[in-house]
């Protein structure tokens, strides 16, 4: 396969928080196209948004000028893209190369954030939405405040907790002893201390984590490790992370639905559609679909 055409174009995903990300557009000698995202989230990926444009101005050339194939696509990981590049650029090709005929739609469990009353208001909005799953984010509360959270919504969802490794061992230790020990799903990094992990006997996953250490081999025998949060945008490819183990859950990074829908390709190619995704994320920008997402255009 020849791509034909290579374009991409910045774009503001949502005004308010003047969330940007550039689209990837490709077409192939049969004039079959796709578009994808790569939208570095501020403060959190190594890369910005103008490396990652400067990056993908320097392997255009390469990306029309190579015969690409399902096997020809290892090259990728010779060219030392950032991961938000990376994940654009190889998803792209492999819409083009091996384009699903049926998509699956993928389990989602609810995200939940903001202050208290904002948690306890989305968790009202969404209470028709057949969810029974959801994250919460509690590593900016005090124990106090995520037990009175927890006690509110329990009944209503079974919880995973996302502490975002803001509590010490400690802490987190006083917090779950109130709690039998699978009433959570997993404690997604609960200690400011990775070390403590070694330690802790909750349920828990890693995320950050993930991006910070290259030996997980003492992680993978710990009984308690349940799961690894990937997220694309930041952690990519994923694919050394998939017979490791733990159950594998790919997260949105806040991307338009251009990006959520990329994703939920990508669980598909790595049959991981039993599993619960977070890709709640769009709720909390100003288009929640693709009708109502209107991308303005900005120069690259």
């Amino acid at each position: 396969m020849i791509i034909k055409d290579c374009i991409f174009e910045t774009i503001l995903i949502d005004s308010r928080c003047f969330r940007k990300g550039i689209l990837l557009h490709l077409t192939n000698q049969e004039g079959k196209s796709t578009t994808t995202e790569i939208s570095p989230l501020p403060g959190f990926s190594k890369e910005t948004l103008e490396e990652a444009l400067q990056q993908l101005k320097k392997i255009k050339q390469r990306l029309v000028t190579t015969w690409w194939t399902k096997s020809a696509l290892h090259y990728l990981s010779n060219l030392g893209l950032y991961p938000s590049v990376y994940f654009a650029v190889e998803t792209a090709l492999l819409d083009l190369l091996t384009p699903l005929e049926t998509p699956i739609p993928c389990q989602k469990y609810a995200l939940l954030f903001g202050s208290p009353s904002e948690i306890f208001e989305y968790a009202k909005e969404i209470s028709s939405e057949d969810f029974k799953h959801a994250k919460i984010k509690l590593g900016h509360f005090t124990p106090e405040t995520a037990h009175q959270i927890v006690a509110k919504l329990s009944d209503q969802f079974r919880l995973r907790i996302d502490l975002n490794r803001k509590w010490d061992f400690e802490e987190t230790m006083r917090f779950c002893a109130h709690y039998p020990k699978d009433f959570f799903e997993y404690i997604e990094e609960p200690s400011t201390n990775i070390e403590d992990l070694f330690h802790f006997p909750y349920p828990y996953a890693l995320d950050e984590t993930l991006r910070e250490i290259k030996d997980l081999t003492p992680y993978l025998q710990s009984k308690n490790l349940k799961a690894f949060i990937l997220k694309p945008t930041m952690t990519y490819p994923i694919t050394p992370y998939l017979n490791l183990g733990p159950e594998i859950v790919l997260t949105s990074s806040f991307e338009s639905p251009i990006g959520i829908a990329q994703i939920e390709r990508l669980i598909q190619r790595c049959g991981l559609e039993e599993t619960k995704h977070g890709l709640d994320t769009l709720r909390y920008f100003e288009y929640e679909t693709m009708s109502d997402c209107t991308l303005e255009k900005t120069s690259p």
